[in-house]
């Protein structure tokens, strides 16, 4: 029933695995909490690009057009 809210976080929870496992080794036991640490930084990170969208695309822009 839940489908459409677990797949986003089962995504977030492998990506977060994939950083991890640079630092980490998948069979220590603080693995668990480093996974969710930066699990929580990749959603940190995402809603911060998603709220300054605008302002970021702003600013890219600027700095592509040519000197006048």
């Amino acid at each position: 029933m839940l489908d459409w809210l677990t797949w986003p976080a089962d995504l977030l929870l492998n990506a977060a695995a994939v950083v991890a496992g640079w630092f980490v080794s998948k069979d220590a036991t603080s693995f668990t909490v480093i996974q969710m640490m930066v699990a929580t930084l990749v959603l940190a990170a995402v809603v911060s690009a998603i709220v300054f969208w605008r302002s970021l695309v702003e600013c890219w822009q600027s700095r592509w057009r040519p000197r006048e």
